[in-house]
């Protein structure tokens, strides 16, 4: 039995192809930490990113989304209904779309976007029919192939400059769409408030601080634990409640490593947690790890300190972290439960 393989680990946790009214666009003030220009209403300004600056004559009104993880969300947290975004294909909802994000929609009263496949890449044939003024995808792979197809059909804001693919965090993701927006101050509040949220959610799991944990994925088939670095937004988020990353992976991340590291089943015994967090596929997945021979000398299994989530939905909601998402788990799951209960134990 595998508990997932590494082909679907790294679909499951990079894949873009993870998935109009517009509300009304308000000049903000200030600046953001990509150090955007920012106009007046009716003047032209500026957004930096990696493949340079986008120079906006006015501000969009019809905003469209290449790759689904975090970008959408932003937006409809800062009053924008994209005209369309890819559909959700990995932890997704009937209607293709995700809880939060639907439940923000019905709270703004807006249309539902268009949606559009990406398993491919982009789909630029739908996004050139939507005839969008602007596209955002800050939370991206793009290469600079892309960049420049996309940007034919219109102005495009991407990630911040010197941040690699698949690494903005959802802050930055925020600051980038205020920034198109001229949203900056309102793009500022979201950011404390959703850090609030979080602060108040750990304060009630106080356990939870100072213990150290692995995330990732098992592999019984191939005898390897995908453990995520300190780039990646889930141990990030694990790291928002206080908690701190395995010194094991600390150690052994590379500059070049990316956003996980492969550790072989016979040295999972160094890595020293209180708490593992994996992803699974099926409910006998937790009881198969803990039964295997190698994995069970990993600390925290041998100590009862796994969890083993396999809701597909919290694991988007955590993989492609926004605000939207980040509240949505914190309040509507049971996430932190599952932590703590193990926690106590270690």
């Amino acid at each position: 039995m595998v508990v997932i393989s590494r082909s679907a680990f790294l679909k499951a946790a990079a894949a873009t192809a993870a998935a109009g009214l517009l509300a009304g666009c308000t000049t903000g003030s200030g600046d953001t930490s990509s150090s955007n220009s920012s106009g007046a209403a009716g003047e032209s300004y500026t957004v930096k990113h990696a493949f340079g600056e986008t120079t906006f004559e006015s501000l969009p009104q019809r905003v469209a989304v290449v790759n689904y993880w975090k970008n959408p969300d932003v937006l409809l947290d800062l009053g924008v209904v994209p005209v369309g975004t890819p559909t959700v294909t990995y932890g997704g909802n009937a209607a293709g779309s995700t809880d939060w994000f639907d439940a923000k929609l019905a709270e703004l009263g807006g249309e539902t976007p268009v949606f559009y496949d990406e398993t491919d890449g982009p789909d630029y044939e739908a996004l050139a029919q939507l005839n969008p003024d602007a596209i955002f995808s800050v939370y991206t792979d793009m290469s600079q192939e892309v960049y420049d197809k996309l940007s034919g059909i219109a102005p495009v804001v991407a990630m911040p400059e010197g941040v690699a693919s698949y690494a903005a965090s959802w802050e930055q993701v925020v600051e980038q769409a205020g920034a198109m927006l001229q949203k900056q101050d309102e793009a500022q509040k979201l950011i404390e408030a959703t850090h609030q949220t979080i602060e108040d959610a750990a304060a009630q799991y106080s356990q939870l601080s100072g213990k150290t944990f692995a995330a990732g994925m098992f592999s019984l088939e191939e005898q390897t634990f995908s453990a995520y670095t300190a780039t990646d937004s889930r141990s990030q988020f694990l790291t928002s409640l206080g908690m701190e990353i395995s010194p094991y992976i600390t150690q052994n991340t590379a500059d070049d490593s990316g956003f996980f590291i492969a550790v072989s089943g016979e040295v999972v015994d160094q890595v020293e947690a209180d708490v593992v967090w994996a992803w699974g596929t099926s409910a006998s997945d937790e009881a198969d790890i803990k039964a295997d021979s190698l994995f069970s000398q990993m600390p925290a299994v041998a100590d009862g300190g796994l969890v083993v989530e396999t809701d597909n939905a919290v694991s988007i909601a955590v993989s492609a972290a926004s605000p939207l998402s980040l509240n949505w788990v914190l309040t509507e799951t049971q996430t932190l439960q599952k932590l703590s209960a193990v926690a106590d134990k270690s």
